[in-house]
């Protein structure tokens, strides 16, 4: 099996007008100057910002729900329509959780599991599947969590969800290698948002949490965004199959370190 390397010309991102996705949407523009974006997300958020930056030529919105199976098959469409293809995938849409596991109810469970593991599926589906027809080689990023690595309270939905992405990212990169595709996924940590930021205030993250990174300090999105661009370039040509923890040193850490 030969090494086959891609040139970007377009990426499809989900929850792509908003937090990780944005600041990956923004990070791939901004390194690669040709490349274009199809943003796939439930509001339009921050695409403005990107129209600014970029050209409203290379950023294009497409209203998707990524638990709808036909959204998500639309948005494709239109992104094929657009552009005539696409090399990349990045698969951000989703959100957290902070509930108690015995007051976690069906449709919750549900809702959280639909958007993490249908969205990601539908996704990646329909990008492989337009990868193999058309013989062209792709790159896709999924976004898993630090949740499900070791037992988290009060995020049972989020960290099951987050531990089959993992399982799609494996089975999907073994499955896809032969036609070219590399599929990994990035493992953030605590990251710098306007969530993290509201959790802070309103009491739902403990503060100390940021002393449980060896690093003591939570991540900046554009250091999840590097992350990503890089498992997409050509310099990850033999990665796939990854989980890329980016984490400041929370998972092995764990445990404050008192240093005297």
């Amino acid at each position: 099996m030969n090494r086959r390397d891609i040139e970007h010309d377009t990426v499809v991102v989900t929850g792509g007008t908003s937090g990780l996705g944005f600041s990956c949407a923004q990070r791939a523009m901004r390194d690669w100057p040709d490349l274009h974006a199809a943003l796939l997300d439930m509001k339009e958020g921050r695409i403005e910002e990107l129209e600014k930056e970029f050209g409203k030529d290379r950023v294009k919105f497409f209203k998707t729900d990524v638990t709808d199976y036909q959204s998500v098959q639309d948005s494709f469409k239109g992104t094929l329509d657009w552009r005539g293809g696409f090399s990349a995938l990045i698969a951000a849409a989703g959100y957290a959780t902070n509930k108690s596991s015995i007051e976690t109810t069906p449709e919750e469970w549900r809702a959280m599991i639909s958007c993490h593991l249908d969205g990601t599926f539908f996704a990646n589906q329909a990008a492989g599947r337009f990868w193999i027809k058309s013989g062209r080689p792709g790159a896709i990023v999924n976004f898993s969590s630090v949740s499900h690595i070791f037992g988290w309270p009060r995020r049972v939905s989020y960290a099951a969800a987050k531990a089959g992405i993992d399982s799609i990212t494996r089975t999907l990169a073994v499955e896809w290698a032969e036609f070219g595709i590399r599929v990994n996924a990035v493992v953030p940590g605590y990251i710098n948002t306007p969530l993290l930021e509201e959790g802070l205030r309103s009491g739902r993250v403990d503060p100390s949490i940021r002393e449980m990174h060896a690093m003591e300090r939570f991540g900046e999105a554009e250091e999840i965004a590097a992350g990503v661009k890089f498992l997409l370039s050509n310099d990850a040509s033999y990665i796939t199959g990854e989980m890329l923890t980016i984490d400041g040193g929370f998972t092995p850490r764990r445990i404050p370190w008192n240093r005297d």
